[in-house]
């Protein structure tokens, strides 16, 4: 299904469920931010050029990575006029994590995730087990998403993993 700017306008019950259970934000914004200073205007929404942003709770935008990678190309950034986006922080925290579920676990052959990973953070290990193993370079994967809607059983999911200095502090 392709979606129009007037479908990816409107909030749909998949993105309230996310946001309740820790949606996705825009890279460059926090959750802190878009609730003091979004005012829904969907700017940011229809600037993305990848189409992944969505209206989520209160017509704010969230991610929808199974509608793509984020390429942080800044659009949403210029296109909003409040106090949104923070270009001087990094576009955000979130690192790729493989689950039991990778079809590697079950012995069978798949290399979606480091076939679509541009910036080889997930890299095929043939040293490991049987048919091999995918392991995560954290201090590479920048979270863009590509990942996620190319794993055939969506074992993989994105968190925020603070660099140690932050984590320590």
């Amino acid at each position: 299904m392709e979606l129009t700017d007037d479908t990816r306008l409107q909030p749909s019950a998949s993105a309230n469920r996310r946001a309740r259970n820790g949606a996705f934000r825009p890279p460059w914004s926090t959750e802190m931010r878009i609730r003091h200073a979004c005012t829904s205007c969907a700017d940011c929404i229809r600037s993305c050029p990848e189409a992944i942003l969505v209206a989520g709770p209160a017509g704010t935008p969230v991610v929808d990575f199974s509608l793509g990678a984020c390429t942080f190309c800044e659009a949403c950034a210029a296109a909003c006029d409040e106090d949104v986006f923070d270009l001087s922080e990094p576009p955000w925290q979130l690192k790729a994590v493989l689950q039991n579920t990778c079809l590697l676990h079950q012995g069978v052959t798949c290399r979606s995730c480091t076939d679509v990973c541009e910036i080889s953070a997930l890299r095929f290990d043939l040293h490991s087990g049987p048919v091999g193993q995918v392991k995560v370079d954290a201090t590479r994967c920048n979270g863009c998403g590509a990942c996620l809607s190319m794993c055939p059983v969506s074992a993989i999911t994105l968190q925020t993993i603070l660099p140690k200095e932050k984590a320590m502090a």
